[in-house]
């Protein structure tokens, strides 16, 4: 049976495992598309149905945003090191949908182990950790409305679906992040700079795959939330919440918030590595099992 892939950097005690990390600006973060269906069985199958039924039947009772779409899964990836050149990270994807989604990784993950990760939906998310030009590091509580994660700190963003996937054939994350900022804080691409992404996490939890980037704004995070106010899904988050872009402010941080995402903790990781290194890392990651023993 199929299995996910090793992770590049696993440490037990945080919520999420690093499949891939670097700095992989759009000419170095490349998408395949495999046309193949998601493997599954009868019996999953079933308990996709199921679940979707009783999730559309809380969505209607608890007025939440619930609807089918779309997406691409994850099939496969590989970082390719060209001699003279920067590391290439090549991704390949399949279809997938959000009800198969909702009926494996999101409310039966439990059941990983019985039918295989290969066999769930596995949508890949793109989400983005911002930097406002006042040094502030910017995320948003999620509302009540939104389908999972309700009440959570989280990335921005949403998942690759199958309108990013151009006449061509070809598909770019950065066009799917930059679509999602632009409904969710009404951020135009010109106003982000230093656009990468950070690599691949996968939630120890439910097991999706997020690919992670990070910008910098030319924006305040004072003019940031005033932006917020007039995005067209500004009903997706309650708040904007922030911290200090420094070493000592990221675990306090997380262990501050009530509910934070798997994903949010593991972006905030991503980017703390990135900016003071592996021993920040490895402090950090000690910091927080410390953070959670104390709770």
């Amino acid at each position: 049976m199929p299995s996910p892939p090793k992770p590049r950097i696993d440490l037990p005690y945080l919520p999420f495992v690093i499949d891939v990390v670097g700095q992989f600006p759009p000419d170095r973060l490349q998408v395949a598309f495999d046309p193949a269906p998601r493997p599954t069985t009868p019996d999953l199958d079933r308990l996709i149905a199921a679940e979707w039924d009783r999730q559309i039947s809380l969505a209607k009772e608890h007025d939440r945003l619930l609807f089918n779409g779309e997406l691409f899964r994850y099939v496969d990836h590989r970082v390719a090191d060209d001699a003279g050149s920067d590391p290439t990270f090549h991704l390949t994807v399949g279809p997938t949908c959000y009800r198969d989604f909702v009926g494996t990784n999101l409310y039966n993950h439990h059941r990983l182990a019985e039918f295989g990760w290969h066999r769930f939906s596995n949508p890949i998310g793109t989400t983005a950790t911002l930097v406002t030009a006042d040094g502030r590091i910017c995320y948003g509580r999620r509302s009540a409305r939104v389908a999972y994660h309700a009440g959570h700190v989280h990335t921005f963003g949403g998942g690759l679906e199958k309108r990013d996937r151009r006449p061509d054939g070809t598909i770019d994350p950065f066009d799917s992040l930059c679509r999602e900022l632009a409904e969710e804080l009404n951020l135009r691409r010109s106003e982000l700079s230093n656009l990468f992404c950070a690599g691949l996490v996968r939630d120890r939890e439910i097991h999706q795959p997020e690919l992670l980037f990070e910008a910098e704004l030319s924006l305040s995070y004072g003019e940031l939330n005033r932006r917020w106010e007039t995005a067209e899904a500004r009903h997706e988050h309650d708040e904007l919440v922030d911290l200090n872009d420094a070493p000592d402010a990221i675990v306090p941080f997380i262990a501050a918030c009530d509910l934070i995402a798997p994903v949010a903790v593991g972006a905030l990781f991503l980017h703390g590595r990135r900016r003071w290194g592996d021993r920040w890392l490895n402090e950090a990651a000690n910091a927080y099992r410390a953070a959670l023993a104390e709770q």
